[in-house]
């Protein structure tokens, strides 16, 4: 059914004005789709929610980091080393937010000032002493509850046990006020950087303005919302429901890398047939993910016959084989335009692992000194899909047939099964 007949020329006009402010990042018959989760007569009050949404661009991300560190280290001696920690799963946030952290001018100018740490165990034996600084690195908080169970469960039990203290800075792009409270009183030393935000329907300073006006826009998300996001609550033994976003954070808040369930999920979930206007994760995006892995096997075996990568004899073998399986990922993802934060998601890595696969590219003269794809790499990835056309040849998703049985085909890799 065509909708777009059926908007008004005001709704028509804030649709627009909304794509404008959220940097592009949707498109019209997106929007269109989007409203038609919900009745006709209830799109202005969906149409309102959405002109409240923020999106914050790679651009604005490595900003908010930049101010942020520049503010911490003007508050510590100049020879302070500083320990860095992106916390998270690995293709997640950790590593996502690490990267951004990586593109910022004080880092770049100096590097050699900070400590990355792919782990927090055993601190002090990778030299993080009594008086030390921390920053913990998360796009967003919101109520502050996992920050603070990640704390105590990998982090306090040492400072205790080695009876030392250490300066704990997160910084972040966003945080939910009221995690401020949570977080302060939790750990010792702690402090939050970042933009605050209150919640969405808090009484006072909503961004839907005083209570009477807010209150409609809360029951409308509320209702829309409590199909949408459940999970299972370990303490209570049973599934608990999230309607306004985890843990009621009531955060309207999207990043150009990923959608955070602490948003109402209105704008992210993909249950019970609700069209989703970021979709933010599930079954989809793993078998997405799946359907490239065994694409790029085929592909690593076309470059191996038509000797655009060469095969390694001896020990080295595997491992060069997995090396050239996450170059030619890399290679495609980077040539089908996908950001950094696409590749972390896409093949599971983290910073470091991306960082030696860009290198060994650099080697054989597939990117360049800015990562960008080089001359030769064009060649590499147009020949082989050259390839592919010329011989009519369909890959079939989640089935792939090779005609080297010979060929090292890696069970894992980086974290890929």
């Amino acid at each position: 059914m065509d909708l777009k007949p059926l908007l008004s020329d005001s709704q028509s006009t804030k649709i627009e004005t909304i794509i404008v402010r959220l940097q592009n990042s949707i498109t019209t018959i997106r929007i269109v789709n989007w409203l038609n989760n919900f009745q006709q007569n209830e799109w202005d009050t969906a149409l309102t929610v959405l002109d409240a949404l923020m999106y914050y661009t790679n651009y604005q991300i490595i900003a908010e980091y930049e101010g942020g560190v520049k503010s911490i280290i003007s508050q510590l001696p100049l020879d302070q080393k500083i320990f860095i920690h992106g916390y998270g799963d690995l293709g997640k946030s950790g590593s996502t937010m690490l990267y951004f952290f990586k593109q910022t001018p004080t880092y770049k100018s100096n590097p050699q000032k900070f400590v990355i740490l792919e782990h927090v165990h055993k601190l002090q034996t990778q030299g993080l002493r009594d008086g030390g600084v921390l920053i913990l690195l998360d796009d967003i908080i919101g109520s502050g509850k996992t920050l603070k169970t990640y704390f105590q469960h990998n982090i306090k039990h040492q400072l205790l046990k080695e009876k030392y203290s250490i300066n704990v800075f997160v910084l972040c792009v966003a945080y939910m006020n009221e995690s401020f409270t949570l977080l302060s009183s939790s750990i010792e030393n702690i402090t939050i950087i970042g933009s605050g935000y209150n919640k969405a329907f808090c009484s006072t300073g909503s961004v839907f303005g005083y209570r009477p006006k807010m209150l409609p826009i809360r029951e409308f998300c509320f209702r829309y919302g409590m199909p949408l996001f459940w999970l299972y609550d370990r303490e209570q033994k049973n599934d608990i429901p999230h309607p306004l976003g985890f843990n009621n954070s009531q955060a309207l808040i999207i990043f150009s890398h990923s959608v955070p369930n602490n948003t109402l999920p209105i704008f992210w979930s993909n249950k019970n047939g609700w069209f989703p206007l970021y979709p933010r994760s599930g079954q989809g995006k793993i078998s997405t993910a799946k359907d490239f892995k065994n694409e790029n096997y085929y592909w690593l075996n076309l470059a191996y016959k038509m000797k655009i990568l060469n095969k390694s004899n001896g020990n080295t073998f595997q491992y060069n084989a997995r090396m050239d399986f996450g170059l030619m990922a890399v290679l495609r993802l980077k040539r089908q335009g996908s950001n950094t934060s696409k590749i972390f998601q896409t093949l599971g890595i983290s910073v470091n692992e991306l960082e030696e696969i860009l290198s060994e590219g650099k080697k054989k003269n597939f990117f360049d000194v800015e990562d960008n794809i080089t001359e030769k790499g064009n060649n590499a990835y147009d020949a082989i899909s050259k390839n592919i056309k010329i011989n009519n040849l369909q890959i079939q998703r989640k089935t792939v047939i090779f005609n080297e049985p010979k060929m090292y085909i890696p069970k894992h890799f980086k974290g890929m099964t």
